[in-house]
């Protein structure tokens, strides 16, 4: 656009000298209409900074460090031609505030469009949110431009990776474990309740054996045992208190997905929180299977953090005390107000990234998280 600009001012000075200089009526008009025009243009671009419609498409899922297509569709239903056109696209990665601008210059025919693609991705798990943070309509010269806000945007979620964690629930007195649902995928050890009904196998306990059906069928018949969903399990990821540095947002959040996936693993149920910072809210989910895990990582992706504020364990005594219960894990880089309350209501694994110390606590950091917490006791 500075090209184009210092192109029209050179032509306009060449102009106007050829008529001083050699008197010509031809030169004087030239340079009259390349003044004129853009300001003729002005009320044109008035009008189509309202018709100009926009829209935004975009991969769902990334992995870290891959990146992702998208495309910015951007349509004049007018019969007046867009001359010259200027967006900046915005990509933010919501978890952590990365950004990064793209800018598109392009023209749109008279009941045309126009669909440009480009490529976002991060190093770093999140939800990206693509959208036009500035788009300008200009005269044919590029010297005027008129403001134009079309609403629109697309997101891309980059997925955290996983690793290996084994989670073991203590055995507590004061809670109560019992359940009366049972897994459909796996067998347990509930001898009370039956999983299946299936030949015996060497190595097979003698306890499971069906007596009345091995004598039935003339050969030895086994049961599996049940296993039962434990629903007893809160994990809630502490937003408030970050120091907004990427490496270790990104290593919480893959903590918690990891997590979730491990309890699943074991059949065991759960319900999965967080403090929305930007509106003071407690968010809790209760998770029963993959796909329910699957659905809700876009949100866990955009948790974005504050440095202070209201602690998420407030908000979780204040407005989510029914979801407290007998095993919990709380998660944060530095412990909020009320965090030691939580210990009131069951066992609670402190899972601490950052410098504030608390005791008990399992500690960990950005670069070895996944050796700290191969193993958590809930």
């Amino acid at each position: 656009m500075i090209a184009t600009r210092i192109g029209w001012l050179l032509l306009e000075v060449m102009m106007i000298g050829y008529f001083l200089y050699f008197g010509s009526g031809t030169a004087f008009i030239l340079a009259i209409a390349m003044i004129l025009i853009p300001v003729l243009t002005l009320p044109l671009s008035f009008y189509l900074r309202n018709k100009i419609k926009m829209s935004v498409t975009a991969e769902l899922n990334v992995r870290k460090g891959d990146s992702g297509n998208f495309a910015i569709i951007l349509e004049n239903p007018t019969p007046w031609p867009v001359l010259r056109m200027q967006c900046i696209i915005l990509t933010e990665n919501q978890l952590n505030r990365e950004e990064q601008k793209f800018l598109i210059r392009t023209w749109l025919p008279p009941k045309g469009r126009q669909e440009i693609s480009a490529e976002a991705g991060s190093s770093y798990c999140g939800r990206i949110k693509i959208s036009a943070a500035k788009v300008m309509l200009f005269d044919c010269f590029g010297l005027i431009g008129i403001s134009c806000k079309p609403e629109a945007a697309a997101y891309m979620t980059v997925q955290p990776d996983t690793f290996e964690m084994e989670v073991a629930l203590r055995p507590d007195a004061g809670t109560n474990d019992d359940s009366d649902v049972y897994s459909e995928q796996k067998p347990g050890n509930d001898m009370t309740e039956t999983f299946q009904i299936r030949e015996y196998v060497p190595g097979d306990s003698m306890r499971q054996m069906h007596w009345k059906l091995s004598n039935k069928f003339d050969r030895l018949i086994v049961r599996d045992p049940s296993l039962p969903i434990i629903r007893n399990v809160l994990i809630f990821w502490e937003r408030t208190g970050e120091t907004g540095e990427p490496d270790i947002i990104d290593a919480q959040a893959e903590i918690i997905v990891t997590l979730c996936k491990s309890l699943l693993e074991n059949s065991i149920q759960f319900t999965v929180g967080w403090n929305d910072t930007d509106r003071n809210l407690c968010i809790l989910h209760e998770i029963r299977d993959t796909e329910e895990l699957v659905g809700i990582i876009p949100r866990l992706m955009r948790a974005t953090g504050c440095s202070s504020g209201v602690s998420g364990a407030e908000l979780l005594l204040q407005t989510g005390e029914h979801a407290l219960c007998g095993h919990m894990v709380y998660l944060a880089q530095n412990p909020g107000q009320g965090a030691e309350q939580l210990y009131d209501y069951g066992s609670v694994a402190m899972v601490i990234g950052g410098e504030t110390p608390m005791d008990g606590a399992r500690t960990f950091d950005a670069v070895n998280y996944k050796e700290q917490l191969s193993q958590i006791d809930i």
